[in-house]
């Protein structure tokens, strides 16, 4: 079995501290062309939501804490 190397990878900068990173697809954004992804950022450790915007040179990757998107979309962390 060959393991499928990924072609894309996007810049994104860290919602919370601003450190430019990058961020390949996840496997549902590749099987089910969802465009919603998550992570934590390498500097900060904070969880953010990834979204793959366009831009005028191509696409990008939109980070938000995850909090402050949960909030947006009328959601709550339990903990």
């Amino acid at each position: 079995m060959t393991r499928k190397k990924f072609k894309e990878r996007y810049d994104f900068e860290c919602a919370a501290c601003g450190k430019l990173q990058w961020a390949a697809p996840s496997m549902s954004m590749i099987h089910w062309g969802r465009n919603q992804g998550h992570g934590s950022c390498i500097e900060c450790k904070t969880f953010l939501h990834l979204e793959i915007t366009p831009d005028m040179f191509g696409k990008k990757m939109k980070s938000e804490v995850w909090d402050d998107w949960l909030e947006k979309q009328d959601r709550k962390c339990v903990n």
